[in-house]
């Protein structure tokens, strides 16, 4: 098989080394320096990480807070990539 042929055959394949776990849950967005709260969908998550659908937010700090429960807990964030009105983020420590 040509490597062209292992490239397409694979090209469909899960390439994270740490598997995601699919979720559909909605969460608020929080910009360091209180610039507001903004809703957002998380469509996948690990201990590390989460992909994250945004609703109307064009700007996106590449440092900001996650949270399920309305800021009752939170998660740091550092954005990692996007794709339109889809990120990546990466949690703090």
């Amino acid at each position: 098989m040509s490597t062209v042929e292992q490239v397409l055959k694979s090209a469909g394949r899960e390439r994270r080394a740490i598997g995601r776990t699919r979720i559909n849950r909605s969460a608020l967005l929080s910009f360091h320096g209180g610039a507001g709260v903004f809703p957002c969908c998380v469509r996948d998550v690990t201990n590390s990480g989460a992909g994250v659908r945004l609703e109307r937010l064009n700007v996106l700090p590449v440092e900001f807070d996650l949270s399920f429960d309305k800021f009752r807990t939170v998660r740091e964030c550092r954005l990692v990539w996007r794709d339109a009105d889809f990120v990546g983020v990466a949690f703090g420590s």
